[in-house]
């Protein structure tokens, strides 16, 4: 079952909350969905409804929890997502409840998880979205990507972002063995741009903390190089000293206030996550991309595109 299939259901849909880029990918996947005649429940937390509902008014939001990991900020990912391995599968074993619990009360027909591995029904096609069926792990990590594979088979299709010559995702969205997938091209909320409107830097803050307040500070660093008006969207406030004068910090807007900056910028600065590749890529906009440190998918896409 591929994206353009799915028409006239009644669809149960949720995103990781690893910061907001699964969400955002969402908001043109939702988009069509709701065009070809779908009915979408959305399962979020508290501020991933509040963006689902800013761009489409009329969807059913559902609270559920989020994934709440916990990070120290050195640079050792790896070992920061093993130390929140049993927190992982009680949350799983919580989805799968939560998403049995709403079958019962609302006839859904359809579940789409953007990477949650227990947002699933065995009784309801469920369809899984990532960019990643094959998990960028050295030495013995890569013990991992069975457990991803294995996760991976129980869901009825994998919709994958990226075009089936591997162009943006290159190795990820690549599988070793067999899978029910089907490629859905990049997905951004954003239109092509051809120009530039206004002579400014759009610096994004994003990712679980405290790697989110790394980068402010790197952001606030590369400010005081530069004579351009450096705009940075941030979902914190952070106290820092020296704070130069070209530096704008903007963290009580809108989603669709955003929207306007990344179409209104010369050009980008964020982390080298896949959606925000997608965007940028979309918006035809220049970038900056700064890995998370340890961070092996991001440091992957950083050599394809930084």
């Amino acid at each position: 079952m591929n994206l353009t299939d799915v028409f006239g259901q009644t669809i149960l849909y949720a995103c990781n909350d690893w910061g907001f880029g699964h969400v955002a990918r969402s908001i043109p996947i939702i988009e069509q969905l709701v065009s070809q005649n779908n009915t979408i429940y959305f399962a979020g937390n508290k501020k991933q409804n509040a963006i689902v509902e800013e761009y489409f008014p009329s969807i059913h939001c559902i609270a559920l929890n989020g994934y709440d990991f916990r990070f120290s900020g050195s640079g050792k990912w790896s070992y920061e997502m093993a130390s929140n391995f049993f927190r992982f599968k009680r949350i799983i074993s919580d989805e799968c409840e939560f998403v049995h619990s709403v079958c019962q009360s609302i006839p859904i027909s359809l579940i789409i998880s953007d990477h949650r591995y227990g947002f699933r029904y065995n009784d309801i096609p469920s369809i899984f979205i990532t960019h990643q069926v094959t998990l960028p792990l050295e030495g013995i990590q890569k013990n991992a990507n069975y457990w991803h594979t294995k996760q991976l088979k129980k869901f009825t299709s994998i919709w994958v972002l990226d075009d089936d010559q591997h162009t943006y995702a290159g190795a990820l969205s690549v599988s070793s063995i067999p899978l029910p997938m089907h490629y859905i091209g990049i997905q951004s909320r954003f239109s092509t741009v051809k120009k530039t409107t206004e002579d400014f830097v759009l610096a994004v803050v994003s990712g679980p903390e405290p790697y989110a307040k790394q980068l402010f500070k790197e952001i606030v660093q590369f400010a005081g190089t530069t004579n351009q008006i450096v705009k940075c969207i941030c979902t914190s406030k952070y106290q820092i000293l020296d704070f130069p004068s070209n530096l704008e910090v903007l963290d009580t807007m809108t989603w669709k206030e955003m929207d306007s900056l990344f179409y209104r910028c010369d050009s980008i600065i964020s982390r080298s996550g896949y959606t925000t590749i997608m965007d940028v890529l979309r918006l035809n906009k220049k970038a900056i991309y700064i890995p998370t440190p340890g961070q092996l998918e991001q440091a992957y896409l950083f050599k394809i595109h930084g």
